[in-house]
């Protein structure tokens, strides 16, 4: 008798089991579930994502971040204040308020200056002769106390700017010098200014030789007067001619060819000059 092989046995067995309906299904047919599909439901919603997401190698570079902007990483590197340098910052402002508080003001320039300083350079073109800063040239040097050791007294040397040394020509005029005494036309000819000059700008100019020019001690009372006064002419515009016989009147015949020094005996028209009480009158000799 021939044997038959399993498998076909198999194959006759389940062909029976169709035909009955309630048969099991063969060993080669069935679907067996493994363990964990049996212990766990199958997932779908959000924790499912985060398991796949979760499952996602952990060695994947992560999206590189964009560069920082130049003006943020310019204000890291730039030097910040110091803290213990913030209460001098605060107190800076305050600082200026009180140091300013103590500058004082500019001086105005006085326009007696001014004037004195244009009679001498335009009105009187005495820089021509004497130099701009009074250092001489074609006439004698008026600077540094020179002009102050000819004519000790202001009203002298106006006497002499009014009518030249022409008129005195060859004549000694000014008190002794270091050098001797002055001899009129001996440097060149010093010409007349008593048509050309008015009383107040001969009164300017003389002052601007010797205040100025020679540094004249201005300090004392007599001679703040005596600026004052010229000031006071020169702002109200007086414009009064040179008197020369009223200033040989004034002058003192020790230093003028010339001179009286009889001085003046109105007193509402004293002598020009720093004259000091009593000195109206000049004593002669």
């Amino acid at each position: 008798m021939t044997e038959i092989p399993e498998h076909l046995l198999k194959r006759s067995r389940a062909a029976k089991g169709k035909g009955d309906g309630d048969a099991a299904p063969s060993e080669s047919t069935a679907v067996t579930p493994t363990a964990d599909a049996a212990a766990a439901p199958a997932e779908t919603g959000p924790p499912a994502i985060a398991a796949a997401a979760a499952a996602i190698p952990a060695d994947k570079p992560a999206p590189e971040a964009p560069p920082e902007p130049h003006y943020i990483t310019a204000a890291k590197k730039r030097k910040k204040i110091p803290g213990w340098a913030l209460p001098l910052v605060a107190a800076v402002p305050l600082w200026a308020i009180s140091f300013a508080g103590t500058m004082q003001q500019p001086e105005v320039e006085d326009p007696l200056f001014i004037a004195a300083e244009e009679t001498y350079l335009v009105d009187g073109g005495c820089a021509g002769c004497h130099g701009g800063a009074g250092g001489g040239g074609v006439g004698y040097k008026l600077s540094d106390g020179s002009v102050l050791e000819t004519f000790p007294d202001p009203v002298d040397q106006m006497v002499h700017i009014a009518r030249g040394s022409g008129a005195i020509q060859g004549e000694d005029y000014g008190a002794e010098r270091a050098d001797g005494t002055r001899e009129a036309g001996a440097l060149g000819s010093m010409p007349a200014f008593e048509n050309n000059l008015d009383q107040v700008h001969l009164e300017l100019v003389v002052f601007h030789e010797r205040a100025i020019l020679s540094g004249e001690d201005t300090s004392s009372p007599e001679y703040q007067e005596w600026m004052n006064h010229m000031r006071e002419e020169y702002e109200a515009g007086n414009t009064d001619p040179i008197d020369l016989e009223f200033l040989l009147k004034c002058a003192n015949p020790e230093y003028t060819p010339g001179a009286t020094g009889e001085g003046s005996d109105d007193e509402d028209h004293p002598c020009p000059g720093p004259q000091a009480e009593g000195e109206d009158e000049v004593a002669a000799g």
